[in-house]
């Protein structure tokens, strides 16, 4: 979620955390204008469906990205283990050559780039395979089989498919976002009249109190070190 919409966020909860205080319930609950605690009740129900619809959103990414760095490791594990007993294979052979293509450490496989991950991969699933074909009977010492040819293939399979595409995953977070900003805007405009209405409270110490609390949490905060300007969000009438 972007910075100003967190901000924003962060100002609503306040706002109703302000209004479910005890201590100045007694000042506006139910008490003229009615049309506040009216408001009050409307402001409670969109904030807790943009909740959802955040929460949403950040799931849509999240579980994107926990599923492509599971595959991915899944990945780099298994041609790592293969890789290593495959090239240890050929230089018992005098394949120096060939061992070295696939003679990688596990940081190595790690720090390669997608597109080189799967690259190399193919690479050695072609190795493999070709081995197999010519001396499955030696590779068999060294725990090396069509099972971890296959297994191979299809740990690189998983992960081109996340890879190539993430566009599910994209194109839902970008329709929720589509999505957050009329719901941002409606609830603005309701806060606009709970503005207008609240400065009606102070005609007692409680009620002055109240409105110089809800002042306050209307401010919509920078929590971000580099977050953007939060944007038109208007400041309440001062008390």
């Amino acid at each position: 979620m972007q910075n100003e919409f967190a901000n924003r966020q962060n100002m609503h909860l306040t706002v109703l955390k302000l209004l479910d205080s005890p201590e100045y319930q007694g000042a506006w609950k139910n008490q003229k204008p009615t049309a506040f605690t009216t408001r009050a009740a409307e402001l409670r129900l969109l904030v807790n469906s943009l909740t959802d619809l955040i929460a949403a959103q950040q799931t849509a990414t999240t579980g994107y990205a926990e599923a492509k760095a599971r595959e991915e490791q899944e990945l780099e594990t298994l041609a790592h283990e293969i890789g290593q007993t495959l090239a240890e294979w050929h230089e018992e052979n005098g394949s120096e050559g060939e061992a070295a293509q696939i003679d990688l450490s596990l940081s190595a496989w790690q720090r390669l780039r997608d597109t080189e991950l799967i690259a190399k991969a193919r690479l050695l699933h072609q190795k493999l395979t070709q081995a197999l074909a010519s001396d499955a009977a030696t590779l068999a010492d060294y725990d090396l089989t069509p099972a971890d040819a296959t297994l191979l293939a299809k740990e690189l399979a998983d992960f081109e498919a996340i890879t190539a595409d993430p566009a599910a995953a994209i194109s839902r977070r970008r329709s929720l976002t589509v999505t957050l900003r009329p719901r941002f805007r409606e609830i603005s405009e309701l806060l606009k009249k709970m503005d207008r209405l609240v400065l009606r409270f102070r005609k007692t110490e409680t009620g002055a109190a109240f409105v110089n609390a809800w002042t306050a949490s209307r401010i919509v905060r920078d929590l971000g070190a580099s977050a953007p300007p939060a944007g038109p969000e208007p400041t309440p009438p001062s008390a």
